[in-house]
């Protein structure tokens, strides 16, 4: 078996198929793992209380949490538990965490709401009429779990190999509906396979071909600021404002990693490439992709995305409208005290409708299985889905004829 991608699904994929006794070969077009959305992130183990009961996200984010917690403290990989606090600076966003712990109670999630003393007590630099505090919220250092979870991957048998950009993907069972061999051109040399799995994150929906025509990835720039070394103290854990939940964005928030930085951001800017990470793209072909496709149009008509959008530009552009946020929720931070950290960009899924896809999209066909959106709390999810995946996987090859021998797939 193939898996494309050696982000945090991809690597997960890959370690629970190689631990189950199956022949994987992982394709990854940089020179390393976690080059993009799986290390260009905040590090949050997220707890599952903003998720809509009953989703995908919600199941394997609670799972996830407690299963990444339990493999960070196993394998040494730097983790540390300090819980959320989602804070409500005005009674009128009260009714709002109201709704998050009621989605926090039906999806399993540990939490309580307390009122101005204890945020006080939980954060002491933080002002707020009210709060969800939820304790099983943590920071760990997602470039070194994925580089755990391959390890493990290659300990059972699976193989990885860096520069192997996927040039040209043919799956004939999209076709013939039965499975056929999957057939790849990538930068190291041809692949072949019995079944394909794409966790190919900002470009899954370019790989996946024509079963996702109706949706396309619209990249949204998150850049992070962090505070000065002396200003770090403000920060006991992760700080959240309350959500805006018609929206698949959290906010600016302040969170502290396992190396004592404390991130501010991201924001949630529309990004001129899939992997720009700056203001500027790498040419115009990606900016005209996203402008030409229908969906694009039909989410920035809502006057909420535009409103959005205003925000988010102010943003990029200055870090005083960062700090303005962040102050609302911290008042004792200055402006001064932030300084630029670095950017990533979000593969958020947007239907030909123009609908900001929120939940976790598989799409499959008799050769291959489709991971369109992981969309964040997708690190947070990794375990047990990438266990999903594999299990899909085994099923997919031992349903349509008698077990074969592994799939001996060479790069």
């Amino acid at each position: 078996m193939i898996v494309i991608g050696a982000g945090a699904v991809g690597a997960s994929t890959a370690a629970h198929l190689a631990c189950m006794g199956r022949s994987v070969l992982v394709l990854e077009k940089e020179a390393e793992p976690a080059r993009h959305q799986s290390g260009r992130n905040s590090g949050v183990i997220h707890a599952g209380y903003n998720l809509k009961p009953g989703s995908l996200k919600a199941r394997f984010c609670v799972e996830g949490n407690r299963r990444l917690r339990a493999f960070c403290r196993e394998r040494g990989v730097p983790m540390r538990q300090g819980g959320i606090l989602v804070v409500a600076r005005t009674e009128s966003e009260t009714p709002t965490l109201d709704e998050l712990h009621r989605r926090a109670t039906a999806n399993g999630v540990e939490s309580r709401l307390v009122d101005g003393d204890e945020i006080h007590r939980i954060e002491p630099h933080v002002r707020g009429v009210r709060a969800l505090h939820a304790p099983e919220g943590a920071s760990f250092d997602a470039p070194a779990y994925v580089r755990a979870l391959l390890t493990d991957a290659v300990a059972a048998g699976a193989r990885v190999v860096y520069g192997a950009r996927v040039l040209r993907l043919g799956d004939p069972s999209l076709e013939r509906q039965e499975r056929m061999p999957v057939r790849l051109e990538t930068s190291a040399g041809p692949a072949t396979a019995e079944l394909l799995v794409n966790c190919g994150g900002l470009f899954a929906d370019q790989l996946a071909g024509p079963i996702a025509r109706d949706l396309r990835v619209v990249p949204f720039r998150g850049a992070y600021a962090e505070l000065k070394p002396g200003r770090r103290h403000l920060v006991v854990s992760h700080i959240y404002p309350t959500p805006d939940l018609t929206v698949p964005f959290l906010g600016v928030h302040l969170s502290r990693r396992t190396d004592e930085r404390v991130l501010v951001g991201p924001g949630a800017m529309l990004a001129l490439g899939r992997e720009a990470y700056g203001l500027l793209p790498h040419g115009l072909t990606e900016p005209l992709r996203i402008l030409a496709w229908p969906g694009f149009y039909r989410l920035f008509r809502k006057p909420t995305l535009w409103a959005l959008t205003r925000r988010e530009v102010l943003k990029s552009l200055s870090l005083r409208f960062v700090w303005a946020e962040a102050q609302r929720l911290l008042p004792e931070l200055e402006s001064r005290d932030l300084v630029r950290a670095y950017a990533g960009n979000r593969a958020q899924l947007v239907s030909r409708s123009g609908e900001l896809v929120d939940d976790i999209v598989v799409r499959e066909t008799p050769s291959a299985i489709h991971v369109l959106n992981a969309v964040s709390p997708g690190l947070t999810c990794s375990l047990p889905f990438g266990e999903h995946l594999a299990r899909r996987c085994v099923e997919k090859l031992e349903s349509a004829w008698p077990p074969r021998a592994p799939s001996r797939a060479t790069a």
